[in-house]
């Protein structure tokens, strides 16, 4: 068991690295305006070096007694122009917002035959999404079917590799956090995990880097999960002098986000050479290994044109030309590169989730592939134990080996209602009245002169969920589990249900609008307004972490508490020190390493009670004297 609070030393930390950030500049990055393009610096700039006010010297092009830097080069890194001899490029706007259209020889110095220069289109010309520049005749075409164009922005969404442009630097801290000399980061760097990017998880402070020159303004927008408070994740922007933008400290800053969940983070571009990075570096914290930053889906809007469209991502497809985006496959079919079609599946042996790249063999069925559930309680008062199939149902039944659906059970009384219910012969539970109580057994009572009802909540039989709770499906890896319940009710316990894939977050969420002590409490010093209990036990084969979570007042969700790998059945209390509204969520993850399947019910999380006290607008469990 582990306290996720926040280190009181992380606010001085963050002062001194906003500081001493460290600055750089990668040839290799700049000026790059999207995947498969390069830049060619025809021009040789030269470098010079700058002290920067940490005493640190930063390495920056000099553009500043060369006039003809920056001009904009776009042209695709895996083929060349139709001419075999030659591609044009535009040569850098005039005053005028001119440009011209120049043919360059593919071999420097071969300048036979190559076509006059022309004038260009204006400098701020792009085409329309869905279109690209064609360069022969400086016309906007449509993009064929199998890809598409943004018009004047690119996207990244696919992480098979590190796109062209990126690059990843990590600095050395002065001394590890043993104080054992300089720590080693040559390991460390920002990792390509197919549909997103993964940070280092270490001490080490870690820059992705990018770089993009706007002929107009534009913006970048970007998806992350930023789950963990230990690990200090920054976005800024840099010109070409290595100045850093001006930046409010929210836009530079990103906000921690609930476990599961992609935040979208949105920032202004100016026209001109603008360098992004996103860095990530450890507080200080000896072996304790972070969490590391996701980020996934890169936007830049406001480059001067797009001279090529991209192909839809294996998964994916664009059935007519002039796409400006690419849709996933639906379920049980699959795409390759570029693909303008999606490919059926033999569903007699194979299944393939939406948005696949390959179809997959299905497997006997086992006890992993369904689950149990106890019905609704039925008229004459009775439940039963039902099984059912996972959804979507990926498994063979009736072949060797496979485990077959188990009958349903019979049919049996139903548990009492929760303390603070009543059922009155029927078969759902309702609220005791405002001033009477109910243990959950007998019918409710008025409280007896001289003492007041004791507010809460006590959950402890799990026939259906209760009103104020709700449970839901967050994956790390973008999967769809969003339409699939986290957990499921099991009679005397609500146990983990099975997602989509082992590294998904199962929630568990119950809302208490604030606290209330009793009279006969209120004038007695003490700091606690109420509590929350619950029991728990983790059934665990891989690296399982177990969090329980609050947000007030619907700010900002921080963990309190979280155990990692199986633990026995135990009990444990949260204090509230004070009244507010309150969200209390329990996540359960099987594993955080990223997966596309799941191991279905081999891992378990499991609560038996909930008791919530001193709540408001609950339900009245027993009486206390006034």
């Amino acid at each position: 068991m582990r306290s996720g609070s926040c280190p009181s030393s992380l606010v001085v930390l963050i002062n001194f690295l906003q500081v001493s950030a460290f600055s750089f500049w990668s040839a290799s990055a700049g000026h790059l305006l999207g995947p498969g393009w390069q830049h060619r610096n025809t021009h040789n700039v030269p470098e010079r070096e700058e002290q920067h006010s940490s005493g640190e010297t930063l390495v920056c092009p000099d553009l500043g007694n060369n006039p003809s830097v920056g001009t904009d080069v776009m042209f695709p890194s895996d083929s060349v122009s139709v001419q075999k001899d030659y591609y044009y490029e535009y040569t850098e706007c005039d005053s005028t917002g001119t440009r011209w259209r120049v043919a360059i020889p593919q071999l420097p110095g071969d300048c036979a035959g190559l076509p006059e220069p022309v004038r260009g289109t204006e400098c701020t010309f792009s085409c329309k999404a869905g279109e690209f520049l064609e360069m022969s005749a400086q016309q906007c075409t449509q993009c064929a079917a199998g890809s598409y164009s943004l018009g004047s922005g690119v996207r990244f969404d696919q992480w098979d590799s590190m796109p062209a442009g990126f690059s990843s630097l990590a600095t050395s801290l002065e001394s590890g956090s043993r104080g054992d000399g300089r720590l080693s980061c040559n390991s460390s760097s920002w990792l390509p995990q197919g549909n997103y990017l993964m940070s280092n998880r270490d001490e080490c402070t870690v820059s992705l880097i990018y770089a993009v020159h706007l002929k107009k303004q534009g913006s970048v927008s970007f998806e992350y999960q930023y789950p963990d408070n230990n690990l200090l994740f920054e976005f800024f922007i840099q010109n070409d002098q290595c100045q850093e933008m001006d930046q409010s400290s929210e836009a530079k800053w990103l906000k921690l986000t609930n476990h599961g969940e992609w935040a979208t983070h949105t920032v202004n571009l100016k026209s001109g050479t603008n360098i992004l990075y996103w860095r990530t570096g450890g507080v200080l914290m000896g072996s304790k290994v972070l969490k590391p930053v996701f980020l996934k889906n890169i936007q830049i809007e406001g480059v001067a044109y797009t001279s090529e469209c991209f192909p839809c991502k294996p998964g994916t497809f664009s059935s007519v030309p002039g796409s400006s985006a690419c849709v996933p496959c639906p379920r049980d079919t699959y795409s390759g590169h570029g693909a303008s079609s999606c490919t059926p599946c033999d569903t007699a042996t194979q299944y393939a989730g939406d948005g696949s790249a390959m179809c997959k063999d299905r497997l006997p069925c086992s006890k992993k592939d369904y689950f149990q559930i106890h019905t609704a309680c039925d008229q004459e008062g009775k439940t039963q134990v039902m099984y059912k199939w996972l959804e979507p149902k990926i498994c063979l039944e009736g072949v060797s080996g496979a485990e077959p659906l188990p009958p349903s059970g019979d049919r049996e009384p139903c548990p009492p209602c929760n303390p603070g219910f009543y059922n009155n012969d029927t078969p759902t539970c309702s609220p005791c009245p405002a001033g009477s109580y109910s243990d959950g057994t007998k019918p409710c009572s008025q409280c007896p002169a001289g003492t007041e009802p004791t507010l809460g909540y006590e959950y402890k039989w799990w026939n259906v969920l209760p009103a104020n709770m709700k449970t839901s499906c967050f994956n790390v890896g973008n999967s769809k589990c969003d339409s699939m319940n986290g957990w499921e009710v099991a009679g005397d316990h609500i146990r983990s249900g099975a997602g989509s894939s082992d590294n998904d977050y199962l929630i568990l969420n119950i809302h208490i609008p604030g606290f209330k002590l009793p009279t006969s409490m209120s004038t007695q010093s003490g700091a606690e307004f109420g509590r929350i209990t619950f029991e728990f036990e983790t059934l665990c084969t891989a690296d399982c972490e177990f969090y329980f979570m609050m947000d007030e007042n619907r700010k900002s969700t921080t963990v309190v508490e979280s155990w990692e790998g199986t633990k026995t059945r135990r009990s444990y209390t949260h204090v509230m020190t004070k009244n507010a509204s309150v969200s209390y969520t329990w996540a359960f993850q099987r594993t955080n390493t990223p997966s596309d399947v799941s191991t279905r019910n081999s891992l378990l999380g499991d609560l038996t009670t909930v008791h919530a006290t001193a709540t408001v607008t609950s339900h009245t469990r027993w009486v206390t004297p006034l």
